[in-house]
């Protein structure tokens, strides 16, 4: 079974660079993209290119796209392609964001559901880690 492919849309290429940390963790991962806004590109430019990664895809549900940061470039993309196309898009893409997402990868389509099982996971990876007072 082919996984469902995951869209990653990141400032300069960190994506990349976090996709190869992911893998440390799980092996090799499949159907996973990453389409990086450089600085020398405009957002029709950018748009143009995110939109030919997107036509070579197939999914059977809802395209995930995963983006950076809120209300950048990426993620404004994401939203703006939302109209056009079938796609689900979370922010604040992080490692473990990434590791559910490919975790769920082989369980069906993304649906909006999904996404809000990714997006909880992340909140519950979030935490302020300290040792106990000692008294």
């Amino acid at each position: 079974m082919e996984k469902e492919p995951i869209l990653i849309l990141t400032h300069n290429g960190w994506g990349r660079e976090l996709l190869k940390s992911v893998q440390m963790i799980v092996g090799e991962i499949h159907n996973v993209y990453e389409v990086a806004l450089n600085a020398e590109d405009s957002l029709p430019e950018y748009l143009e290119r995110v939109k030919a990664q997107i036509d070579q895809l197939k999914w059977n549900d809802k395209l995930l796209i995963l983006t950076d940061i809120k209300g950048g470039t990426p993620s404004n993309v994401a939203l703006r392609l939302s109209k056009d196309y079938e796609v689900v898009a979370i922010s604040g893409l992080c490692a473990s964001m990434l590791l559910e997402a490919v975790m769920k990868q082989g369980v069906g389509g993304f649906t909006r559901e999904t996404a809000k099982e990714i997006h909880a996971a992340v909140i519950d990876s979030c935490q302020v880690l300290e040792l106990p007072i000692k008294k």
